[in-house]
């Protein structure tokens, strides 16, 4: 995996931020009942999954940011995996709006 020049990752913790409040907002506006269809489930533990791994990602990225770019301890891949994760979490959440649009019809 090629090393990522600070700009890059600069660009990639900004969008690791926006995904990271998409995921605040979500989790905050679920709530947990237990008799909920299974699917609802898998949206709630989806969105509470793709927080977690934003903010790992997030933190990460924070900081290697600081580190020099040499020796930094942090390899690209600690910050695209839990990433990568998140993107995941927030295209199977996209997909609930169109579950939703179908359970209403």
């Amino acid at each position: 995996m090629r090393p990522m020049p600070s700009s890059d990752m600069v660009s990639l913790i900004s969008f690791l931020a926006v995904l990271l409040v998409f995921f605040s907002i979500d989790v905050r506006s679920r709530d947990s009942d237990a008799s909920k269809p299974w699917h609802a489930h898998l949206f709630e533990w989806a969105s509470r999954i793709g927080g977690v791994a934003t903010a790992v990602a997030l933190t990460l990225g924070w900081v290697d940011l600081f580190l020099p770019d040499e020796s930094s301890p942090i390899h690209v891949m600690f910050v695209a995996a839990p990433g990568s994760l998140a993107v995941l979490c927030a295209i199977v959440l996209g997909l609930e709006m169109l579950w939703q649009r179908w359970e209403a019809s």
